[in-house]
C-alpha cells in the first residue's frame, strides 16, 4: 500500500503539470485583418501613406506573434469584402465577421481601420470580436502622427496596439 501511494503521488505530480501546460499552450486562434486606410484628406491614399499603413500592419502582426497570439489566415470571404467594400465596412459588420471567423475556426477576429481625417494624424482603431459571442470584447483607438519619414513612430504605435490586444487575449484565455 505504501508503494502504491508513492507511485500515485509521483505519477500525479508528473501528469497534472503537463496537462496544465498543454491547456495553457492552447491559446485562442485570432484572425487578424490588415489595417484598411480610411483617408478623408484632399489627396486620399497617397503612396507614402499606403506604404506606412502596410508597415503598420506588418509590424503589428509581428509583435502580436512575438507576444504569443496565435494568428490564423484571413478567410477569403473577408478578403473579398476588403477589396470590394469601403475601408470601414467590416468595422460595422460585427456579427458577419464573427460568423466568418467561426466558420474558419477562429476564436476571435481583429478588425483594424486607420482613420485619416487630416494630414497631421492617423487614428488606428481596433475591434477585437469574440466569434462565439458575436460581440466586441475590446475596442481601442490610438493616435499616430503623420510622419512618413519616421518609421519608429509607426513601429511604436504598432507595438502599443499589439501589446493591448495580446494582454486582452491572454486575460480571456486565462478565464477559460
Amino acid at each position: 500500500m505504501k508503494y502504491l501511494t508513492i507511485f500515485l503521488s509521483v505519477t500525479f505530480s508528473i501528469i497534472f503539470p503537463v496537462l496544465n501546460y498543454a491547456n495553457a499552450a492552447a491559446s485562442s486562434k485570432v484572425m487578424v485583418l490588415d489595417f484598411q486606410l480610411n483617408d478623408l484628406t484632399d489627396l486620399p491614399n497617397a503612396p507614402q501613406e499606403l506604404e506606412r499603413i502596410s508597415y503598420l500592419t506588418k509590424t503589428y502582426k509581428e509583435v502580436l506573434e512575438k507576444k504569443g497570439v496565435n494568428i490564423v489566415p484571413v478567410a477569403d470571404k473577408l478578403k473579398a469584402d476588403i477589396q470590394n467594400q469601403s475601408p470601414t465596412y467590416l468595422f460595422d459588420q460585427i456579427e458577419y465577421v464573427a460568423e466568418v471567423a467561426t466558420e474558419s475556426g477562429a476564436d476571435y477576429a481583429l478588425i483594424n481601420v486607420a482613420l485619416k481625417p487630416t494630414y497631421l494624424f492617423v487614428y488606428p482603431r481596433i475591434l477585437l470580436v469574440d466569434a462565439k459571442l458575436k460581440k466586441v470584447v475590446l475596442a481601442k483607438a490610438f493616435q499616430l502622427e503623420s510622419s512618413w519619414t519616421d518609421q519608429n513612430t509607426t513601429a511604436n504605435t504598432a507595438k502599443k496596439m499589439a501589446e493591448a490586444v495580446a494582454a486582452a487575449i491572454k486575460s480571456f484565455d486565462e478565464k477559460k
